[in-house]
């Protein structure tokens, strides 16, 4: 039996972002209750989220409780059991838009 890690989203954010900036693979499981993607694409939480942007996580949730930036809107997250999860493919393609405004 695995054993409970506890990792901040601060560690989680901070993980991502180095795994980014190298290049290094970054691991992305399957979630139970959230719907099946094509195999091109993962479910990212809010670090996720952050890290593929290049903000810190809370620039993310401020601009969901504000429905910003305001001239490209960050996408909007599936939410289950009070969690956010976006689609990568939907992030990128929001950050591609926002860097040709």
């Amino acid at each position: 039996m695995s054993e409970y890690v506890d990792i901040s989203l601060d560690e989680q954010y901070g993980r991502l972002v180095a795994a980014l900036g190298t290049g290094r693979p970054i691991s992305a499981g399957r979630l139970l209750g959230l719907p099946e993607l094509g195999e091109d694409d993962v479910w990212v939480d809010v670090a996720g989220a952050a890290a593929i942007a290049g903000v810190n996580p809370r620039t993310v949730t401020g601009w969901l409780a504000r429905s910003g930036p305001k001239r490209q809107p960050f996408p909007s997250p599936y939410r289950l059991m009070y969690r956010l999860y976006w689609r990568r493919s939907a992030v990128e393609k929001w950050l591609d838009v926002s860097r040709t405004d």
